[in-house]
């Protein structure tokens, strides 16, 4: 069945939207194109309290298309539950109707390092990351750098992070311990202070465009979830064109300004 999501997961889903269409104009040629969602979900969702039924990040990344036609050519769909795994299976026997889709049922952890070793270097790879808690552990991000990668990342500080101030896998996903020094910051400072420290060690990777503001998803009430954080390794290009889209208004029709 659908997985049922609040209202504000529409706005990470028009940023992919928006997003995937001009990467893949700008990638048209590459020998291939392709797409790693590393928490695929159930392919659908519904929205909370409603009975409309939306696309998830896998089915976007699907259909996605760039203006003169091109397409992604293999799509990678991770997914550690295995009941959803099946769902996701079901729902792309109907709309995946080029075969170019895969599941791969697991732990990101392992399975994403596994897969990028059997992908060509050089192919233009845009994964999308977009965790339940606080995942993918740093030895992840590490092991998929070496690529021609694009990430797209939820950076789960209201969610998860600063509910676990004292967890082992904090200190595994930021893959140092500085973080610890950090977090007697109190309030904007320490959340600004953290997303700087992963944005800066995703950057001696490689990953040196980025954008200057990153979108803050809240919830309707206005908490704090997460951060959308896009880097990428290839092109100031890329960077342009994110920052355009985060300034986009939101499905709500708002125009943001996080501070």
């Amino acid at each position: 069945m659908p997985r049922e999501v609040g209202p504000w997961t529409q706005d990470k889903l028009k940023i992919l939207q928006q997003y995937l269409p001009v990467y893949l104009l700008a990638t048209t040629r590459a020998l291939e194109r392709i797409y790693i969602d590393a928490f695929a979900g159930p392919g659908l969702n519904r929205l909370r309290g409603k009975s409309r039924t939306i696309d998830g990040s896998p089915l976007i990344a699907l259909d996605a298309r760039a203006r003169n036609g091109t397409k992604f050519d293999r799509l990678f769909f991770i997914e550690r539950d295995p009941a959803v795994a099946a769902e996701l299976r079901d729902v792309l026997n109907t709309r995946d109707k080029t075969q170019r889709a895969s599941v791969i049922e697991g732990d990101v952890n392992k399975e994403l390092p596994e897969l990028i070793k059997t992908l060509p270097l050089q192919s233009p790879t845009f994964v999308f990351v977009d965790p339940d808690g606080i995942e993918p552990r740093w030895t992840t991000i590490e092991a998929i750098a070496p690529w021609r990668t694009e990430l797209l990342i939820n950076f789960p500080l209201g969610m998860s992070i600063n509910r676990n101030p004292d967890s082992a896998k904090v200190t595994a996903y930021f893959g140092t311990d500085q973080w610890r020094g950090m977090w007697s910051s109190a309030g904007l400072g320490r959340s600004r202070a953290l997303l700087q420290l992963y944005k800066e060690r995703l950057g001696n990777l490689g990953y040196r465009y980025t954008t200057e503001d990153d979108r803050l998803i809240k919830t309707s009430g206005g908490q704090h979830l997460y951060y959308l954080v896009f880097v990428s390794k290839i092109a100031i290009a890329a960077q342009r064109i994110m920052t355009w889209v985060l300034k986009q208004p939101d499905s709500a029709g708002q125009t943001r300004m996080d501070i």
